[in-house]
């Protein structure tokens, strides 16, 4: 038999997970509580929307029988009602109604009201007041203004609340229910639980402890080396235990330590793997405007006595050094990590400049690009340079996409209270994102192109990321690939 020292050691670990759980059943009764106060919270709210949504369609539809059947002699002229009406209206229950108004339903048909008042105002404001009977005229066209744009978002607005008031109940009961459950299984259920888990853990390793033995056999094999099993056959033995264990781990440690060295060598190949593969794109890429300028040189050696070149072949020369330039550039910068020089910048001034450098390639395959910005200027702490490379070289992928005409859309959205971040928009109507390639989208050397390098998603991803932003490419439903990229900050201007 194990001592009783030994005992309590076992059994301390098992009464500490006990008391863990009491505690945990406790803050789980208590987050349940607090559940139910939310929807009390949020029935009272709803209650009270229902009732100013309520107010809100009475006066309207008071207004518009108002409208239809004008005071007669002794009674307020129809202009000073109406005016109260509104007044009644604008300042005090649709305000209130725009106050309690936390759903983007209840601020949609709000704003729907409110845009029905504004052209109410317009209107009555240049009623005539002069003819045989203009006032008549005009009333019935307001009325019906009111019962057109005013009164249904406010019978829709009414419903929305009652359905809202119907569910906060229904969430109540639910909540009411599982905090019977909960403060059940606090007081009972669980301290038994912890109870009976404690003993039969405590009985379980007894006999695992009395019965333990080690065998790693299969382990060694594998790495050569004979470890000898470590086996505990009576009580007497655990003294002893620790110290076959203290070898045992250090056998693995070593272990480790070879697995490690072996890692670190497979990680230096791959980056020789890496550089090689870089080296076989540049080569690739120079080769064949090196061709080209060689073979022209040749051909103006030719002849008794060289002759300088002809225009056309200068331009082909230039051209050509112009293309392993630019090959050169994007390498190097895939090669360096980016550093950015952010202050306040105008993304939609990037947008544009990157859109007017693009404009002449897309009239010439047929292109339109249409762009959806902002008014204004939307200033972000960025690096403009480095984003107007961004937005450059997923304009020249879209294009690359539409050889033949079609469709591009750019939409520049500021920052909002909920995400914080500004978002670029790109979309074409080309073919789409290949299967085969959509999984490696934004790795390097991965471009569906016979003579793309691959490199331009992964630098984008790269300069967008070291904002602090995110860069996502998706096929859009009805064909047509659809690039997104976001970068945070608020908006300056």
């Amino acid at each position: 038999m194990l001592s009783r020292r030994l005992s309590l050691k076992l059994l301390a670990p098992t009464v500490l997970v006990s008391v863990v759980l009491v505690v945990t059943c406790v803050l789980v009764a208590l987050y349940l509580n607090q559940l139910h106060v939310d929807v009390a919270r949020d029935l009272r709210e709803n209650f009270a929307s229902m009732r100013a949504a309520d107010d809100l369609e009475t006066t309207v539809r008071e207004l518009i029988n108002l409208l239809r059947a004008r005071p007669r002699n002794g009674e307020k002229s129809a202009q000073q009602m109406v005016s109260e009406y509104y007044r009644s209206l604008r300042e005090d229950l649709l305000p209130a109604s725009e106050k309690l108004a936390n759903l983007d339903r209840e601020k949609d048909l709000v704003r729907e009201i409110r845009a029905g008042l504004d052209a109410f105002e317009v209107r009555w404001r240049s009623r005539p007041t002069d003819g045989p009977t203009p006032e008549d005229a005009t009333d019935a066209a307001l009325a019906e203004l009111l019962e057109r744009e005013v009164l249904p978002p406010c019978r829709k607005l009414r419903t929305f609340n009652i359905e809202q008031v119907g569910a906060s109940d229904r969430d109540n009961y639910l909540i009411v229910s599982r905090l019977t459950g909960a403060l059940v299984a606090v007081g009972v259920v669980a301290p038994l639980g912890a109870l009976l888990l404690g003993y039969f853990v405590a009985r379980g390793v007894y006999q695992s402890i009395y019965q333990l033995s080690v065998r790693i056999r299969d382990a060694a094999g594998r790495l050569k080396s004979e470890i000898r099993p470590v086996t505990l056959e009576d009580a007497r033995d655990l003294p002893d235990l620790h110290q076959q264990m203290q070898t045992v781990i250090e056998t693995i440690e070593d272990v480790v330590e070879r697995l490690q060295q072996r890692e670190r060598e497979v990680l230096r190949a791959e980056q020789l793997a890496a550089v090689g593969q870089v080296a076989a794109g540049v080569a690739h890429e120079l080769r064949n405007p090196l061709t080209s300028v060689k073979m022209l040189v040749q051909t103006g050696l030719e002849g008794p006595r060289p002759a300088g070149l002809p225009l056309e072949d200068l331009s082909v020369i230039e051209h050509e050094i112009r293309r392993m330039e630019a090959c050169i550039q994007t390498f190097l910068d895939f090669a360096r990590p980016p550093s950015s020089e952010r202050r306040p910048t105008d993304l939609t001034a990037v947008v544009r400049r990157a859109l007017a450098l693009v404009e002449a390639r897309a009239r010439k395959q047929d292109v339109t690009i249409k762009a959806e910005l902002p008014p204004g200027p939307l200033n972000l702490p960025i690096d403009g340079e480095q984003i107007h490379q961004v937005v450059l070289n997923l304009l020249l992928n879209a294009l690359d996409a539409l050889p033949h005409g079609g469709t591009v859309r750019v939409s520049v959205r500021g920052p909002t209270p909920e995400t914080n971040a500004a978002e670029v928009r790109i979309a074409d109507t080309g073919p789409g994102i290949a299967p085969k390639i959509m999984e490696r989208l934004f790795q390097p050397f991965v471009s569906s192109k016979e003579t793309g390098m691959g490199l331009g998603l992964s630098i984008s991803q790269r300069l967008v990321e070291a904002h602090g932003g995110t860069i996502s490419g998706e096929n859009a439903p009805d064909g047509g690939a659809v690039f997104t990229f976001t970068l945070p900050g608020e908006a300056t201007g």
